[in-house]
This record gives structure tokens, sequence and C-alpha cells, in this order.
């Protein structure tokens, strides 16, 4: 008897780990780590980023098994598949000598296989299935900022500007993903548009309408605002799809270098549409929706 080489929990979770891959291949991304350099990161390369994603890629294989196994997605969902993250950022760590390169999407990612993993016994993972059970999960991440003493970046944005980032994002049933990456993602495919043009747009749009925490902790509100204009303009412009979009945006990548701006939020939020726009598709090719 022919003996299946994954499970479609496995599968869930080596979907995941594309949408990774390909978020840090994008190139040229402003002040984030890409093929072509650093951005405005001194502790991480895109050699950092292919260790991270293969070190961490079993955990969103136990996030998706653990949401298959679960009766059903509640508010306890989220306190039982915790530990996974804590054990997940412990491995990242390990395989990028201690830079942070993941954390951020180990939540988000981890909360959409999760919610994936529920939704394998209807069949249907389309992104509204998904990111409705997502929803459900995430909910009590929002608790974390009733928090007495703020201990993270994001629950100290949170107690100074009211900021809810990735939590509030996640608990949306990733709204922002919903309402303007994923959109172009499934606009501009089968165009005959390369892949990473149209990552480029997805990113664009996040950083033109995202309160992202990683703009806010690194440059305050006047470096969100400049990131946001500067989106701004360059999709008036555009943006990755004129003729001369990736020189803008190389431009733009020296211009927040220099200004110590990264978008590291709506990088993550970009993982979250490619893992989204790609699971149909992915799961069916490979025969996980057929049975």
């Amino acid at each position: 008897m022919e003996q299946e080489l994954f499970t479609p929990a496995q599968a869930i979770g080596s979907a995941a780990s594309l949408a990774l891959l390909l978020e840090v291949s994008v190139t040229p991304k402003p002040g984030l780590v890409d093929r072509q350099g650093n951005g405005a990161h001194n502790d991480m390369n895109f050699s950092t980023f292919l260790a991270s994603a293969a070190a961490i890629t079993p955990y969103f294989s136990a996030c998706a098994q653990a949401g298959a196994d679960f009766p059903q997605v509640d508010e306890t969902t989220l306190p039982r598949i915790r530990p996974l993250g804590v054990r997940c950022e412990q491995v990242m760590l390990a395989a990028t000598n201690g830079a942070n390169t993941h954390k951020g999407v180990i939540f988000s990612l981890g909360i959409l296989t999760c919610a994936a993993g529920a939704c394998l016994s209807s069949g249907d993972l389309s992104p509204d299935a998904v990111c409705a059970k997502a929803a459900i999960i995430a909910a009590p991440a929002l608790l974390d900022f009733q928090k007495g003493s703020p201990d993270t970046k994001g629950l100290r944005l949170y107690a100074s500007q009211g900021v809810t980032g990735i939590r509030g994002e996640a608990a949306s049933g990733f709204a922002s993903v919903r309402q303007w990456a994923l959109p172009a993602l499934e606009e501009l495919s089968g165009k005959g548009i390369l892949e990473n043009d149209l990552c480029l747009q997805a990113l664009l749009l996040l950083m033109a309408n995202v309160r992202d925490t990683n703009l806010l902790a690194r440059g305050g509100e006047e470096g969100l605002a400049y990131a946001q204009s500067a989106a701004r303009e360059a999709l008036a412009q555009g943006g990755a799809l004129a003729g001369d979009g990736k020189a803008r945006l190389a431009a733009m990548d020296k211009d927040f270098i220099r200004r110590n701006l990264s978008p590291g939020g709506c990088a993550d939020l970009l993982a979250a549409a490619i893992f989204l726009h790609r699971l149909p598709s992915y799961m069916e090719k490979g025969g996980f929706l057929c049975r």
C-alpha cells in the first residue's frame, strides 16, 4: 500500500513555510531584509531568514494538527497552542543566534495554521473561512492589553498610543490583509505579472494603510507618517508595476535605511496574505481537499 508522505496538517505547515520564503525573497522591500540586502537591520540577513523559516516549519504543522484535533475552536484554543509558540520562538532564536526574524509571524501564522487545521473537516480553506476561525482563536489575545505592566514592545505601544498591533489584526480576522493585500494578490495573479512584483504591490498597499508597530517603535508617529506617505506616493505612480517601479523602491529602501525605518509588521501581514492566497490551491493540488 502506498504511504502518504505528508498529512494534511503537514501540508498546511509547508504552505506557511512557503509564505515565509516568498515574503523574504520579495525584492526590493523598503527597509526590510531581502535578496539584495539587510534593510534597516544589522543583526540579520537573507540567510538568517532562510535558517529561521526552515527551523520553525514544524511548529506550523503542529498548530494545524492541533486545530484539526480540537472539537471546535473557541476562547480556550489560543491558551492551548501558546506553549507551541513559546517553544517555536526558542527554536527560532537558536537558529538565528538570537536574532528576532519571525516573532510576529510565529503568532500570526500560528493562529492561521491552527484555523486552517480546524477547517479541514469541512474542506473549506478559503480565506474567509480560515480568517473567521482565526478571529475566534485570536480574540483572547486582546486580554494581554489588560496586563498591569507592559513587558513587550507591542504592549508598550498599546499602553502609550492605543495601537493593538498584530493582536488586533488577528482578532479582526486579519482585516487589513483581507482589505488591502489579498485583493491585490487575487486581482493581479494570472496576468503575467511576476510574483515578486505583485507581492511588492501588496506590500505597498499595506504600508500605506496599516499602523505598523515596527515603524512606530523605530520612528514614532513621524516615522510612520513618513513611511505611509512614501508608500502612497509610490502607489500613485504605479507602485511596483510601473516601468521604473522597482528602481523607485530601491531608492526608498536606501532612504528607509538612512532613517532606520522598517515596516516589519507589514512584512508579517504580507506573509499572512501569501499564505491565505496560496493555501486553497496548494492543498487541492496536493490532494488534501479531495478526501
